[in-house]
């Protein structure tokens, strides 16, 4: 209001000097523009400055302008006017980011798993709690995996994890953070014997029972619209399975690659 005002009082001084020799656009900075005004539409102001009037034109948005003076003593008034829907940007995802996240661990058919997870985004996009559950089958027999009859299948498994997001939520954010899942699980292997006649045998022999692992989680999560996101998730950690054949196979190092394809709301 103290800028209109302002403006009402140095118009009425030139109209009352009778002093109009060109159109003036007086500005809501304060600042005004001598200028020959070729358009006022709804939006914007068409001129040509008054120093060069066989010059370019120029635009002025609407809402700059709080009042127009013309040579002939006529004028024109604006308010301000809010900002037109179209000219509103689309939110930045650091703020208007989606708090739930439901997962398919689309790279864990590779493992023999069927895994979704849940997310819960906290403490204002830093910190997400991620609870996962799989569902697995196990081989009937690993005669044919070798070295790697170590190896405990899943048969299911959940758990609870915390992902870390040091930058907050985005359209391309790194995360960190422990994971401790829990499961069960089947370990199968092939034993090799002979009889007392000489003749050679082989059997498969399983073990199933609970498994744990202990995990940490680095990825990196992409999010190209609100609704939908990417994540690539590799995982280190120990796995601990006490119904392991041999004592040097119930802790043993693990780790896991994931690929994520997630909605968010």
């Amino acid at each position: 209001m103290k800028k209109i005002s302002f403006f009402l009082v140095i118009f009425f001084t030139f109209a009352a000097s009778g002093v109009f020799s060109q159109d003036i656009i007086y500005k809501t900075d304060g600042t005004k523009e001598e200028a020959k005004v070729l358009m006022v539409g709804d939006e914007e102001v068409r001129f040509k400055k008054f120093n060069n009037l066989e010059g370019p034109e120029y635009l002025m948005d609407i809402r700059e302008v709080v009042l127009i003076t013309y040579e002939n003593g006529d004028y024109d008034m604006f308010q301000s006017q809010p900002a037109s829907k179209s000219s509103y940007s689309k939110p930045d995802l650091t703020e208007d980011y989606t708090k739930n996240i439901l997962n398919y661990h689309f790279f864990d058919v590779f493992y023999g798993d069927i895994t979704f997870s849940y997310e819960r985004i906290m403490a204002k996009g830093f910190l997400g709690l991620h609870v996962p559950v799989s569902f697995g089958w196990a081989y009937n027999s690993d005669y044919f995996q070798g070295p790697n009859d170590e190896w405990v299948k899943n048969l299911f498994y959940s758990g609870v994890g915390l992902n870390f997001y040091p930058t907050g939520q985005g359209k391309v954010r790194y995360f960190v953070g422990p994971k401790l899942l829990m499961g069960y699980g089947q370990q199968t292997y092939w034993t090799y014997y002979y009889d007392e006649w000489g003749n050679y045998y082989d059997d498969e022999v399983s073990h199933e029972g609970l498994y744990f692992k202990w995990m940490v989680d680095n990825g990196i999560r992409f999010t190209p619209v609100k609704n939908f996101s990417f994540a690539a998730i590799l995982g280190i950690g120990a796995r601990f399975f006490p119904e392991a054949e041999y004592s040097d196979e119930v802790v043993r190092p693990t780790g896991h690659f994931g690929f994520n394809i997630s909605y968010r709301f």
